[in-house]
């Protein structure tokens, strides 16, 4: 079994992206995560066994990130152009970028979510356990998100493929 320590130097980066990209406010990350992890090291030291970290983590950001937006009463725009750009980016790629921030806006939390994890890397597996839906029904979900994704891009006249 991990310590916590190596469990959170593991798991910190992938998270921070996650829960930035949840909640688009770079600047609430950190509180987002102290919580995150806080609850986790409650939860080990009080002797609750985690068999799979990585979902569970990845499941409290979740649900975090999701409560973080309530407390705002509205969603935020997933990060800036700003923030993943730099100045070799050329006008194209920062159109093209300004386009995914308004895209992933607009989806809903769950759908959000969906696209963040997949873009992680994570199986249908880990985002069934990191979402709370069923493993059989995430492909589907996944695919109707992608689909509101393209149809989304369609609309602001760019091509997936």
């Amino acid at each position: 079994m991990n310590t916590f320590e190596e469990i959170y130097a593991e798991y910190y980066p992938g998270m921070f992206r996650v829960a930035k990209k949840m909640i688009g406010n770079p600047d609430g990350v950190p509180d987002v995560l102290q919580d995150v992890f806080t609850d986790f090291f409650y939860k080990i030291e009080h002797g609750h066994e985690i068999r799979n970290p990585k979902s569970w983590l990845y499941r409290v950001t979740f649900n975090k990130c999701i409560d973080n937006l309530r407390k705002q009463k509205h969603f935020q725009p997933i990060g800036s152009a700003e923030d993943i750009s730099t100045e070799s980016d050329s006008a194209e790629n920062q159109d093209l970028k300004m386009a995914i921030e308004k895209t992933l806006v607009k989806l809903k939390p769950r759908d959000r979510m969906l696209a963040v994890l997949y873009s992680e890397g994570l199986s249908y597996k880990e985002m069934a356990e990191a979402t709370g839906i069923r493993l059989a029904s995430v492909g589907k979900l996944l695919s109707r998100t992608m689909e509101k994704i393209e149809k989304e891009f369609k609309d602001q006249g760019y091509e997936l493929y």
